[in-house]
């Protein structure tokens, strides 16, 4: 039996300021709406470092210390393997920069949850606001936080 498969990594990081969250409202057609920063691992690119790395590349920010949460999991279109690496961070230096990807906000959890998610982002959060909630499964037939 073959335990490879393919698989896409990715990383999103929700940034404190306070009683703030830094969100994105993405100008993405295929996933519109707010969620946090974050994007792909590049091969042989640790998880830290990506991380790291997406964040500067869209908020102009320098995250130092970023604590994984949780991890979501899903199959794409090709039915591959996709998992999404929740970080969260309240350390940063820098002044925030908008990129290509959209606009940026800070939000306090409440508005946050008062607004235009991206699809299903809804269903993420409390892996990012319950500590004893650490993964976000989603696939065909169920939609379960473990």
């Amino acid at each position: 039996m073959n335990r490879t498969e393919p698989v896409t990594l990715t990383n999103m990081c929700m940034i404190k300021n306070g009683n703030k969250i830094l969100v994105l409202d993405r100008n993405d057609p295929v996933w519109p709406g707010l969620t946090f920063p974050g994007g792909h691992v590049d091969k042989h690119e640790s998880f830290h470092d990506s991380v790291v790395r997406e964040i500067k590349e869209e908020t102009g920010l320098t995250i130092k210390n970023p604590h994984l949460a949780g991890v979501k999991q899903f199959y794409d279109k090709n039915n591959e393997r996709y998992l999404v690496f929740f970080y969260i961070a309240t350390d940063f230096s820098g002044s925030l920069q908008e990129s290509d990807e959209g606009k940026l906000s800070w939000l306090t959890k409440d508005e946050l949850e008062h607004h235009k998610l991206a699809y299903n982002f809804d269903h993420d959060l409390p892996v990012y606001f319950d500590e004893k909630i650490s993964e976000h499964m989603l696939d065909g037939k169920r939609d379960e936080l473990f």
